[in-house]
């Protein structure tokens, strides 16, 4: 027999044969598959619209009859595409939001506008005719609507009364939509049990809370109690789901009112409608709630574990993700529903939304914030020229992964989002499993140099599992001809090498009062020439930016190749971010500096400091508790030190970076190379406008140079001097800035010697030639300093002032081996630079006798007299002396290359006062200590012509002194006791014999009466006389009674009627007035008097000279004695009117009654000796 041609395997007839009913269920099970069950579409036409209901309806039906759930891969196809739509529809405000699905209805209705539509007739008659023919067997009804879920221009699928969802016939893998982690619509076929136990559980909730689903889709309900029987068989996590179906919902195969009821409360508690009455015959569909989804993912494993309280109780702490996690399948990282899969992969477009809270999870549809290395790693690094001091700043944990690497550091590349949820103690200190937080490690790649950052984040899972944590990780490699693109395809940034450093004053934090002061040096040249540095200062890690640092630009770096920035802050800070800008302002690279603080509570000592303020030289002494006073020194022997640099101190490469340190902001020690007695002067940027700016910002604008006449000052700075004295508008600003620098400064010893700052007090002392207006200008000064810079209000109790004329007889007082005085009278004279200061006491009396102050001092002699032109340049003293050192330095270049350098500055600016300093200086460099080749003092002494010069001022000021004292009804001086820098010239006057011989012989000439053997002396301080007022000042206020005493005299002297201070005129008038001297006829009568007792009194000298041997003993050239006699005496009005006017230079605050508190006797011998005497004594 031939083959048989049948449509089932039960024809095996040879002819025709009738049929005798429709086609059963068993007819179509013999119907034989040429494809074997392998086919995945329909191959045969269906005559009928609605064929996909059948056919989905059918593959439900066939499953259901395999334990196993197994089916044809048509079968599978077409169930696993239904549950795919199924899950859309119960995600679909999420997938409406991220993929644009829309929802379109179609309705029973409709129907009637396609047969009234005479284009649309035969469609809607077709549609009516199958609609009723089919109606039992598809569960139509009249008031029916289909939903679909449209994508673009696509129907992916819609609801179905056969059995509630289907896909549509064309529907294809779609990689771009996923139904759940993982998963992506229409990919891998998957029965209801593998799915999401959310959605799992919604299911038999519809079908146990509407029962008549069993019966209109009674083969997706067998499909479905065939699937709770596999939940038990699939293992523990999906038999927990089975338990908690029976448990929260009821039995699926229960049909009972009390099971429906139950079910319906827990869809309407875990469950939301979804809008706008979307259901399925009539049965309405749910959606999952957006907040249990997101209550789900918060249990992540990947959700992060902060150590910032605000972080900490946050409720949607973000997740935190990384590539090539690489978990172990028998301890893994749950992501959402499912573990992680180690196939995923984070790529940029994921991350390219900034907004954490708008992107989507990757291989999911959940909208819900996570975070990735780009979130926390800048794109480009930058590299040091230095390895840092890591004794102060944090290096990042920085190890050499290759040989062939140097040593130098990097700035950490992190982003603020670091510090949102974990601290700086975190960032430097933090570790888990035993590895840092973060480390960096240097390496080379492909023989290319590298540097990888690592971040290690503690996450949910860590909490289980301490050895769980996730890595996230950059490498960043050289950036080559400045390209700093970053490589996102492999996750590659760029680092640049920038040459700069930084420097922070003081380095040291408390809890109460901070302010620093940084110094930013910019050397960044090649390829960054043209870009700028800037810092900006964080607190709380990223997190609180400090707004609007006072900040100074001091040098430009185009114009020396190297720029400075300064910045003062009024707060403490954690972190520096260095910006690198181009010539656009675009930033191009940032990093971070991290100040490794050591945070103290403070000390509990009591300091006081003194400051003398003084015209040529400025000294401050401090005094802990009851320990002795000693000059301000602040060591450099801790991490809390005066001054930190982000290099490290002892890399002598970094030496220009220190030079411009100590030329625009301060050393890193004060002591003995750099610190008190300092010059008063200042060194400010000479761009800098004094008169518009309404500050000079110390530290910024300009800063006290430690270095001058020590080292070069630098290009670009402006050295102002006369600070005290000096009539120039802005001198009150410079005034102001000179005193908060020094202000800082003792703020600085304080907190790193264990002070309370609201212990502090100072003593500060002003001449009493001073007005008592610019006394108390300076005074209110000193308060808005103390309150600024101390955090404390000034009081008479913390803010002492002192004249400078009684502090030395206190520091003698309190030396016995030095002074044997205590029952007599002693006169103390201090003499400065601009002005000496006279105080008389008697019978170891704690108050003066008589108090006076003249404008007589060391720079009668050095200085320029009355000139407002410089005129060092024309000084023949000078200029031997000037070509003596110069001959002394072009000697040795190499060794005394800067001190010459030094000089030509000084010269050029031919200010006779600074060039005497300097020349006085010269000896204490450190170039030329132990030679006496180099000591000014000592060639001015051996200087034969020009001694007398010296002789002359001192005799003069004894002369004075003992006349006032004579005139005043005091006995004779049992001591004369000399302080002040300008005392420098009792050593070119003579020895200590020929001191006491020269005052004591004055002393009995004026007197008339002679001392008792061995009962004079001259009493001097020859290693530090500036020192002596500051520790005399000490000294009185140690405690209450010599505070008592102090204030005694302050309010004694600012009582105009008071009859300490004194001022002796040498004529016959106690009194001369700005009146008189207003009046000409008056004035001639003054000016003529005084000349009068000026010529009289170089009388007195000429003999004085004789009867004492000045040549002989003194060594003083004979020629020199016959020129003084020939023109001591020249133009004394003239160089007296001279003075006069230069005193009153800008002096507004006088009133014509207002006593004249100058001497005018000193006035004509200040010009003779500049003028007639050291031009001429050669």
């Amino acid at each position: 027999m031939d083959n048989v041609l049948s449509y089932n395997r039960k024809s095996n007839g040879e002819d025709w044969f009738p049929l005798t009913g429709q086609y059963n269920e068993d007819d179509i099970k013999a119907i034989k598959d040429p494809n074997g069950g392998q086919a995945e579409n329909p191959k045969t036409a269906i005559p009928s619209p609605f064929a996909q209901l059948d056919l989905v309806k059918n593959a439900f039906e066939h499953i259901a009859k395999d334990p196993r759930l197994l089916g044809t891969r048509m079968d599978m196809r077409l169930v696993s595409q239904a549950l795919d739509i199924a899950q859309m529809f119960h995600n679909f405000d999420e997938m409406k939001s991220m993929y644009g699905l829309q929802l379109v209805e179609w309705n029973m209705q409709h129907l009637q506008m396609l047969l009234n539509d005479p284009a649309h007739r035969l469609l809607g008659e077709t549609l009516q005719m199958f609609i009723e023919q089919d109606a039992t067997a598809y569960n139509f009804s009249r008031n029916m609507s289909i939903y679909f879920i449209v994508y673009g221009n696509q129907v992916l699928g819609s609801t179905s009364p056969a059995s509630l969802f289907m896909a549509s016939p064309n529907a294809n893998c779609m990689e771009q939509i996923q139904v759940e982690q993982g998963k992506v619509l229409f990919g891998e076929w998957r029965n209801l049990w593998e799915r999401n136990p959310k959605f799992v559980k919604y299911v038999y909730a519809m079908f146990t809370a509407f029962p008549e689903l069993k019966r209109m889709c009674s083969e997706v309900n067998n499909y479905l109690i065939e699937n709770f029987k596999m939940l038990e068989r699939m293992g523990l996590d999906y038999a927990k789901t089975r338990n908690e179906i029976i448990t929260e919902i009821g039995n699926p195969e229960a049909s009972d009112q009390e099971s429906a009821l139950k079910a319906r409360e827990y869809l309407n508690r875990n469950y939301i409608a979804i809008e706008n009455g979307v259901n399925v015959l009539g049965f309405p569909l749910y959606r999952c709630r957006q907040e249990d989804v997101n209550a789900a993912i918060a249990e992540s494993d990947f959700v992060i574990v902060p150590s910032q309280p605000d972080a900490l109780a946050e409720t949607r702490r973000p997740l935190v993700l990384q590539n090539d996690l690489n978990t172990l399948a028998s301890d893994p990282f749950i992501y959402v529903t499912y573990p992680w899969e180690n196939s995923t992969v984070i790529t940029p477009e994921m991350f390219r939304e900034q907004d954490i809270n708008k992107r989507i999870l990757p291989s999911t549809t959940h909208q819900y914030p996570w975070l990735t290395d780009d979130d926390f790693f800048r794109p480009t690094m930058i590299k040091l020229d230095f390895p840092v001091d890591n004794e102060c700043f944090f290096d990042g944990n920085i190890k050499a992964h290759s040989r062939d690497v140097d040593n130098n550091s990097f700035l950490l590349p992190l982003k603020p989002v670091f510090f949102k949820y974990f601290t700086m103690k975190d960032l430097m200190t933090g570790t888990i499993a035993g590895l840092p937080i973060f480390e960096m490690q240097h390496l080379r790649i492909a023989g290319q140099e590298a540097v990888k950052a690592i971040l290690r984040i503690r996450v949910r899972k860590t909490e289980k599992s301490p050895y769980s944590f996730i890595t996230l990780q950059r490498t960043y490699v050289e950036a080559v001809n400045g390209d700093l693109t970053y490589d996102s395809t492999n996750n590659y940034g760029k680092f640049v090498s920038v040459s700069f450093s930084l420097a922070i004053f003081p380095f040291v934090k408390r809890a109460d009062f901070n302010r620093y002061h940084v110094q930013l040096i910019d050397r960044a040249l090649g390829n960054l020439a043209a870009s700028d540095l800037s810092l900006e200062f964080y607190r709380n890690g990223l997190q609180q930016r400090i707004d609007e640092p006072v900040t100074r630009q001091r040098s430009l770096k185009r114009i020396k190749n190297m720029g400075s920035t300064f910045y003062s802050i009024d707060t403490d800070f954690d972190l520096m971010n260095i910006v690198v800008s181009d010539d656009r302002g675009m930033r191009i690279a940032e990093g971070l500096v991290t100040p490794q603080w050591i945070e103290g509570e403070g000390g509990t000592s009591a300091f006081t400091f003194a400051v003398d303020f003084g015209t040529t030289n400025t000294h401050v002494e401090s005094m802990r508790d009851e320990q002795l006073p000693q000059p301000l020194k602040i060591e450099n022997e801790s991490r809390e030190r005066l001054i930190a640099t982000l290099y490290n101190g002892s890399d002598q490469t970094k030496y220009l970076f220190e030079i411009v340190m100590r030329q625009e902001f301060i050393p890193k020690v004060m002591g003995e190379d750099y610190g008190f007695p300092q010059r008063t002067v200042l060194s400010e940027c000479e761009r800098l406008d004094t008169m518009t700016i309404d500050r000079i910002e110390a530290l910024g604008d300009a800063n006290i140079p430690f270095i001058y006449e020590k080292e070069s000052i630098g290009i670009g700075n402006r050295i102002k001097a006369n600070l005290k004295w000096s009539t120039d508008p802005a001198n009150k600003k410079r005034i102001s800035c000179y005193l908060t620098e020094l202000a800082l400064l003792i703020r600085a010893k304080v907190l790193l010697d264990g002070g309370d700052m609201r212990k502090t007090r100072l003593v500060w002392f002003y001449p009493l030639s001073m007005q008592q207006g610019n006394i108390e200008n300076i005074k209110r000064t000193w308060g808005q300093i103390m309150k600024s810079v101390f955090g404390i209000e000034a009081t008479d109790d913390n803010l002492i002032q002192m004249p400078e004329s009684i502090a030395p007889y206190y520091f003698y007082k309190t030396h016995p081996d030095r002074f044997k005085a205590a029952a007599s009278t002693v006169a103390s004279i201090d003499i400065g630079g601009g002005t000496s200061d006279v105080a008389v006491f008697q019978e170891n009396s704690a108050r003066p006798t008589l108090l006076t102050s003249f404008r007589f001092a060391a720079n009668s002699i050095f200085g320029d007299a009355y000139s407002d032109v410089p005129q060092g340049d024309t000084n023949p003293m000078l200029k031997k002396y000037v070509t003596y050192f110069k001959n002394l330095f072009d000697n040795d270049e190499d060794k005394y290359g800067e001190l010459n350098g030094i000089l030509d500055d000084i010269t050029a600016k031919r200010k006779s006062e600074d060039i005497n300093a300097f020349l006085f200086s010269v000896e204490n460099n450190k170039a030329t200590k132990n030679n006496p080749v180099f000591s000014y003092n000592e060639l001015l002494n051996t200087d034969s012509a020009r001694k007398l010069l010296f002789i002359y001022f001192y005799v003069t000021l004894i002369y004075y002194v003992a006349n006032m004292m004579k005139k005043r009804g005091l006995q004779k001086p049992r001591n004369v006791m000399f302080s002040g820098t300008g005392s420098k010239v009792l050593d070119i006057v003579g020895s200590q014999e020929e001191l006491d011989l020269l005052t004591q012989t004055i002393i009995e000439e004026i007197y008339e009466e002679k001392y008792d053997n061995g009962a004079f002396a001259v009493v001097k301080e020859k290693t530090r006389p500036k020192q002596i007022t500051c520790q005399g000042g000490l000294y009185q206020v140690r405690d209450k009674s010599g505070m008592m005493q102090v204030k005694e005299i302050n309010s004694e002297l600012a009582d105009y009627d008071n009859t300490i201070r004194t001022n002796f005129s040498l004529i016959n008038r106690e009194r001369i007035t700005y009146s008189d001297m207003a009046d000409v006829n008056r004035r001639q009568t003054i000016v003529a008097e005084v000349v009068e007792e000026v010529r009289r009194y170089n009388e007195f000298f000429l003999g004085f000279c004789d009867r004492i041997h000045v040549t002989d003993r003194f060594l003083v050239d004979m020629k020199s004695i016959n020129t003084f006699r020939e023109l001591v005496n020249r133009d004394l009005e003239h160089h007296l009117i001279q003075g006069w006017e230069a005193a009153q230079k800008n002096n507004e605050e006088k009133n014509d009654n207002d006593e004249i508190s100058d001497t005018l006797f000193f006035y004509p011998i200040v010009g003779s000796i500049r003028y007639n005497l050291i031009e001429n004594l050669n």
